[in-house]
């Protein structure tokens, strides 16, 4: 048998059901503990104190009449249930932040000490997965690809721990990378891509000893096309249909890189796919700029996006013949030349490329040329470095094309001292409210200060880490709420309406990222309507099955 790092007496899990997915606006419903080598559960129901009802019994299966009866936590329950579970010496596992942000912010609200005495390990920062995943790098969803049963479509607390745990288990401290719904188990013989530091948010975790880069861009030349007829496509049509459009009309050599891009995932374990909630489109792409559809069911697909070709087509001459003299200087272009870093172990793919330059090409409303600055360094290796910026901000009106000159700065990656691990820990504790300084060692002193309004004090580093706040903005906050004795006026029928429609509106904002927002709520059985901010359709949905499905139809068909 394969043996296994893990050991389950240095560990519990812990898991929450929440009311919505804001620590501060939400309610905590429900607490799991689960003690993995004893077998021992906790789970106790909490009452409800921020909302008037129960959001997310969809979710977790709670009703408001599961709460009947429930007390809130006093702190006499939270020093039995470190003691009980050993929670001092333990490292607590969960499967994202939201359950250590609703504990923490649970207890800071009913001031109940024991918080910084729990430590915490989320151990979905070792799943590398991209920022545009579309939410399914989901704990279920990993279970099923690891054959962990039990999973359930109604999520309690008490399974989830349990999920959880057997999910940690044969995870077993190693890294996994999920690239388009795939999900490989990492190792480092793998030559990792550049371009997922800015995209994959944990990646930055697992690469070490890259170099400080940071760099600044300035516009050289700007193209617009206007026409009646310009549309922005959901999903990346535009970056796809674009860059191959530029690289027809320049017509560049595509370097052939693939075999040493499929020879470099061999190095990787393949664990299993993903479920997708959309359904792709598979285009070809022609020598003349346009596309033509695989399937016959994306045909109307085809026909709008090779109009919208035509159209840029048209008007986009003098931008290829600034990108082939003025930055390539006639030179040959290619396009996906490959960059091997092997001293840090990563690579990168060039959009263009010459002997003496290179371009990139992004297509988004605004840049922020910092996030890609390792991307540009290990693409250029040395050459000139260049930004084409496609500009949506004005569609349908027009379209804008951006050249920046792109400058690069290099410094080495100091590692971090102890001290500054402390100072670290310190911010990261207190919610940058307090800053140290003077540290030596856990029981030496250090000089702590408020970032607020600049009291100092002197506090022993170990005390520091667990007592994080300034005593004399605590001691100020004692005051003020004993001055506010006076009971406040119980809400109005219509304010406790408003304040309904207003937390649905965000749980849906919140859920489809933005994607989508609420014209009109009478209730959670009764039909919302929804807008798509992409684009602009409205349609009908029970207001709680919206909850279920948050996505436009119209932009997922498309």
């Amino acid at each position: 048998m394969e043996s296994r790092s893990v050991i389950a007496s240095e560990y519990v899990v812990l898991d929450v059901e929440t009311n919505g997915l804001s620590s501060l606006g939400d309610d905590l419903l429900s607490i799991s503990v689960f003690q993995p080598d004893t077998g021992k559960i906790f789970n106790r129901f909490l009452p409800l104190e921020l909302n008037p009802d129960v959001y997310t019994t969809h979710i977790n299966g709670i009703k408001k009449e599961d709460l009947k009866g429930a007390t809130p936590l006093t702190q006499e329950d939270v020093d039995d249930l470190i003691v009980e579970f050993d929670l001092e010496n333990r490292t607590i596992l969960t499967y994202g932040t939201l359950d250590e942000k609703f504990i923490r912010n649970y207890l800071k609200r009913k001031k109940l000490d024991g918080f910084q005495k729990l430590r915490f390990f989320n151990f979905k920062r070792n799943v590398m997965s991209s920022r545009y995943s579309r939410g399914n790098v989901s704990k279920d969803n990993l279970c099923n690809i690891y054959g962990i049963g039990n999973v359930q479509g109604e999520h309690t607390g008490v399974n989830d721990c349990l999920l959880e745990w057997e999910l940690f288990k044969e995870m077993d401290n190693k890294k996994l990378l999920v690239t388009h719904d795939d999900v490989y188990e990492f190792n480092e013989e793998y030559v990792i891509p550049i371009s997922y530091l800015t995209t994959y948010p944990n990646c930055k975790y697992h690469i070490p000893n890259l170099p400080n880069v940071s760099c600044s861009a300035e516009e050289i030349k700007r193209f617009e096309i206007v026409h009646e007829n310009l549309k922005k496509f959901p999903t990346n049509f535009n970056g796809l249909v674009i860059e191959h459009l530029i690289n027809s009309m320049l017509s560049v050599e595509e370097v052939e890189s693939l075999s040493y891009l499929v020879e470099n995932k061999r190095k990787l374990k393949y664990l299993g796919k993903l479920p997708s909630i959309y359904e792709d489109v598979l285009l070809n792409f022609k020598p003349d700029g346009t596309v033509s559809a695989v399937f016959e069911k994306d045909k109307k697909a085809e026909e709008e996006l090779n109009r919208f070709v035509l159209i840029l087509k048209q008007d986009i001459s003098p931008l290829i013949t600034y990108i082939a003299q003025d930055i390539f200087c006639g030179e040959r272009i290619y396009s996906q030349e490959l960059v091997v870093h092997q001293d840090v172990n990563v690579l990168a793919l060039c959009d263009l490329s010459s002997n003496s330059a290179v371009l990139e090409i992004k297509t988004c409303e605004s840049l922020e040329v910092g996030l890609f600055g390792e991307q540009l360094y290990y693409q250029a290796k040395g050459r000139p470095c260049y930004v084409l910026q496609v500009d949506w901000s004005q569609t349908p009106e027009k379209i804008g094309f951006i050249v920046s000159k792109v400058e690069l700065t290099i410094s080495e990656r100091r590692e971090e001292s102890r001290a500054d691990k402390y100072y670290r820990k310190v911010i990261d504790r207190s919610n940058g409210t307090v800053t140290a300084s003077g540290y030596f060692g856990s029981r030496d002193n250090v000089t702590a200060k408020c970032s607020h309004f600049d009291h100092e004090w002197t506090i022993k580093a170990d005390q520091l880490l667990a007592r994080p706040y300034c005593p004399e903005c605590k001691r100020k906050q004692k005051e003020d709420l004993k001055s506010e004795n006076a009971p406040k006026p119980p809400m109005t029928a219509k304010e406790r309406e408003e304040l309904r429609v207003q937390n649905y509106r965000l749980k849906i904002n919140e859920k489809s990222k933005g994607g989508i927002s609420i014209v009109e709520y009478h209730g959670s059985k009764e039909r919302a309507i929804a807008r798509c901010s992409r684009c602009g359709s409205e349609w009908s949905a029970r207001a709680d099955h919206l909850l279920q499905k948050p996505y436009c139809r119209a932009c997922r068909r498309s």
